[in-house]
């Protein structure tokens, strides 16, 4: 199991690095369905969480890789919120992006072509402003990320 590791909303560095070391490393994960890389927004203060409802974990699942290790257009993010499949049609458009609920889960999508490089500097602020915008004032600091190797895709 790998560690979180903590960062700031404004400084996703953490984040970016893990994303290209990933991706670099062509990671097939321990069932060979790919990697993903998992972003937590800090929990809502209790005494707001009353009044929002929001007192869930917001997590933002980058799938770097895929089957076989596989880097490619489009990259996925799952969203995991209180929201459910609906998260991702709270957020509107952003160029360059879909949103998706399927199988009752909630996705933004970054398109691309087999010609585009990979901009994984917007993926990463992708993903951070989709659980910016859906938690709802965020805080700076309680931000964490790691790497999930352990992913089962059916």
């Amino acid at each position: 199991m790998e560690r979180w590791l903590p960062f700031r909303r404004s400084r996703p560095d953490r984040v970016l690095d893990l994303v290209r070391r990933v991706a670099e490393a062509r990671d097939p994960g321990e069932h060979g369905d790919g990697v993903e890389v998992v972003l937590e927004a800090p929990r809502t203060k209790w005494w707001r969480a009353l009044f929002d409802r929001d007192d869930t974990l917001a997590q933002a699942r980058i799938v770097v890789t895929r089957a076989g290790g596989e880097v490619r257009y489009p990259f996925d993010i799952q969203l995991v919120t209180a929201y459910g499949a609906g998260a991702a049609h709270r957020l509107g458009t952003r160029p360059g992006w879909a949103v998706s609920n399927s199988a009752g889960l909630a996705f933004v999508i970054q398109k691309g072509t087999h010609r585009t490089a990979f901009d994984f500097e917007e993926l990463t602020m992708g993903a951070i402003a989709a659980l910016a915008k859906l938690r709802r004032k965020p805080q700076e600091r309680g931000w964490r990320v790691r790497i999930d190797r352990n992913v089962k895709r059916q």
